[in-house]
């Protein structure tokens, strides 16, 4: 894991997966020095709808924690973060809990601790893209749409003349046998410096992982849904509405099929509450 030596900020722990303290700022040079190395390694980003899968799977965990940085996407898992440093235990931390989940809402930055910053979809992708583009780095898009993924890639050249996207390809394949082999294959033909995997977690996580040995790149990122959102198939929230904390709740409203994942949600306020009230009986 990337080491900046003038600062002592130290990774969190959230449910059993490392969290690296990093500003977007950081994050992106740390990437882009990632880039430069000849030591193949991977970056993820986990969200807090997907951290009950990382609880019950220790597969999933055990990749997430690999990782040479794992990033907080979104605001979820700064919440938990802070709840669980605390103090206290037992009836004072149910007591806290509605305050901290307010605090997302009417005082963002009051939860910003531990965690920083947090990295949700293009938030660090676009600064990671200009780290890259200062590093005159090769990078492929691997996933989204057809449509997204050569959207995402027309609007990168339009910003970054210095960055060089070497290859393309949408992420609806086969991920085992001969049809991956032939992903592998395109991918190590470009030679990229740079992997950039937009196929959802925790498939493209696992995928990183399963493939990285095989791979012809110095780094792999976990992106999700940033090709959507870069490629312009999808609007973001507003600012003031990503701020509070409730761009979940916009792109809700936008994309009801997404309700099934958002129930997720409550069961990850509900293990980080079981994980404080177990800390605090440890006590």
């Amino acid at each position: 894991m990337p080491q900046l030596a003038s600062d002592p900020r130290e990774a969190v722990q959230v449910l059993g997966v490392r969290f690296d303290n990093l500003t977007r700022r950081e994050a992106a040079q740390a990437i882009a020095k990632l880039a430069g190395d000849r030591e193949k390694t991977y970056v993820v980003k986990p969200y807090s709808e997907f951290m009950p899968v990382a609880v019950r799977d220790d597969r999933v965990r055990d990749v997430l924690n690999g990782a040479a940085l794992c990033l907080s996407d979104g605001v979820g898992i700064i919440w938990a973060a802070y709840y669980l440093s605390l103090p206290g235990g037992g009836l004072r931390a149910l007591l806290q809990l509605a305050p901290s989940l307010l605090s997302l809402v009417f005082s963002s930055a009051a939860a910003g601790r531990p965690l920083v910053e947090q990295m949700g979809g293009p938030d660090l992708t676009w600064p990671m893209l200009e780290a890259l583009n200062e590093a005159e780095a090769s990078v492929y898009l691997l996933g989204g749409t057809k449509a997204e993924v050569s959207g995402a890639q027309s609007r990168i050249e339009e910003r970054f003349q210095r960055l060089r996207i070497v290859g393309v390809r949408d992420g609806y394949f086969r991920t085992h046998g001969s049809e991956n082999d032939r992903v592998i294959e395109a991918v190590n033909e470009a030679a990229p410096q740079v992997l950039l995997v937009g196929m959802g977690f925790p498939r493209q996580e696992l995928w990183i992982a399963d493939n990285l040995s095989r791979l012809n790149v110095n780094v792999a990122v976990a992106e999700g849904g940033s090709f959507s959102f870069i490629s312009g198939r999808i609007g973001r929230a507003p600012g003031w509405v990503r701020r509070i904390g409730l761009e979940w709740l916009y792109r809700l409203g936008r994309q009801p099929w997404r309700l099934r994942r958002q129930l997720r949600l409550p069961q990850f306020v509900a293990l980080v509450v079981r994980d404080r009230l177990r800390a605090g009986a440890r006590n």
